[in-house]
């Protein structure tokens, strides 16, 4: 008895110990990030954060400025702006540039995020080191960890998005509904106040917790104890939030952000005039009449969608794009042999990762969907279609990697892929950082 004991307390250190160095290995990747330059967007971004910085509220929109801040999701700029002033308050005659200020915090939301990648995937396969293995691979996902070094409220939504997820994993596991349903409404409700692509995420997560309600109502057990109550009043409160924004836009705007076009003239609203000489609106009576020319959806996502994907999540596509094609190549392979992998053990496969399963495939498929439309409606220009619309659900992929590679049943072969993973992993993250820093990266470099 005392042996194994011991010889738990010595596993339990290990996955303590590895849990740290795969968190201060990200931090040391995110920061040389936060150096570089080309991440999506910095120019709103940085602006937006730079206006919340000179009120505790909600500021007006400049006519003169080509960004708007009325009816847009504002909590990742709200933070930004309190963060500065909070930090001028302390160091009033501190050095520190906002810009990077900021770019810091964007590592701190990465690194969370990084965190409960781990807790999503220790709590789904009962094993603490497969969530430490698909840590390590978020933290070497070189777009992830890209935008992680910016200012972009991607950060904030990934986080928003992993951390819900989870919760909702404790949801199904039962334990403590309403604290973890609460949590799982609070995450829910930050990240689509940080940007409105989370509602898609939204509406997948409260369907999944509909069909919980529905399969498990009589064994739903409800404990209102203080830390539940006081989870649900700060729940209710970013409710009211939530509601204030999207519902105020329903009204005003019958839309959950407004165009630019209505609230300003449409002089000032034409952002990349080039992309219209292609624009054909989509709806169904065209697409009929236009049919045999069209590139079909089988056709599109083989061809181009699913590689141009992974090469946007596991090399960069931005402003300053780095496609390291045969380190995604290998993630390709490593891609398809953890889906055979999957297939292959689908017997050995418990509840909680077919629920991570339908999550991705509902997420991804949306997102795919929402590409070839813009393709349509675009001729096949390729706008907008890069894998960071998929960093949201890139932790739920990593934890599937992982756990259908544990299922292997042969003990070399799942040894080898576990290997090979780590191996290509490193190579294609900080590996490829460090060892194509001084003929990409340091042309990158920004000084503060």
């Amino acid at each position: 008895m005392l042996k194994n004991k011991q010889k738990n307390r010595l596993s339990l250190e290990k996955h303590h110990l590895l849990l740290a160095f795969t968190i201060l290995y990200f931090l040391t990747f995110g920061i040389f990030m936060a150096h570089t330059s080309g991440q999506p967007d910095q120019a709103p971004h940085s602006y937006i954060s730079r206006q919340f910085s000179q009120t505790w509220g909600i500021p007006e929109d400049n006519p003169d400025s080509q960004y708007i801040i009325t009816g847009q999701p504002y909590l990742y700029y709200w933070i930004n702006g309190a963060v500065y002033k909070i930090y001028r308050q302390i160091f009033p005659n501190g050095n520190l540039h906002p810009t990077l200020l900021w770019r810091l915090v964007s590592v701190l939301y990465s690194t969370f995020t990084v965190f409960f990648t781990y807790k999503l995937a220790k709590k789904v396969s009962g094993n603490p080191f497969i969530g430490v293995l698909s840590a390590f691979l978020l933290s070497n996902t070189l777009m992830f960890v890209y935008v992680s070094g910016g200012i972009s409220y991607d950060n904030l939504m990934n986080l928003a998005a992993i951390a819900s997820i989870y919760h909702l994993v404790c949801v199904f596991k039962k334990e403590d509904f309403i604290r973890h349903t609460m949590l799982t409404g609070i995450w829910v409700v930050i990240g689509s106040l940080a940007k409105d692509q989370y509602l898609l995420l939204a509406l997948i997560i409260f369907l999944i917790w509909i069909f919980f309600i529905i399969r498990n109502f009589k064994q739903i057990e409800l404990n209102f104890n203080k830390t539940n109550i006081f989870l649900s009043i700060i729940f209710v409160v970013f409710l009211c939030l939530f509601v204030g924004l999207y519902g105020n836009n329903l009204i005003e705007y019958s839309r959950i952000t407004p165009l630019c076009y209505q609230l300003r003239g449409i002089g000032q609203c034409r952002t990349y005039d080039y992309r219209y000489e292609y624009y054909e609106p989509f709806n169904l009576q065209w697409m009929w009449f236009v049919r045999d020319n069209l590139s079909d959806p089988f056709r599109y996502a083989f061809t181009f969608w699913i590689y141009k994907m992974m090469e946007s999540i596991w090399g960069i596509l931005s402003h300053n794009s780095f496609i390291p094609i045969f380190s995604v190549s290998l993630h390709g392979i490593l891609l398809v042999w953890a889906l055979f992998s999957l297939v292959k053990n689908w017997k050995f496969i418990n509840k909680l990762t077919l629920l991570l399963i339908s999550i991705l495939v509902a997420y991804a498929g949306y997102v795919f969907l929402w590409n070839y439309k813009r393709e349509v409606e675009f001729n096949f220009q390729h706008y907008v279609v890069t894998g960071r619309y998929l960093l949201p659900i890139v932790g739920v992929l990593q934890s599937i990697i992982i756990i259908a590679f544990m299922k292997i049943r042969n003990n070399f072969l799942r040894r080898m892929s576990i290997a090979m993973a780590i191996i290509i992993y490193f190579s294609g993250g900080l590996g490829m950082f460090l060892s194509r820093y001084s003929e990409v990266f340091t042309h990158w470099r920004l000084y503060y």
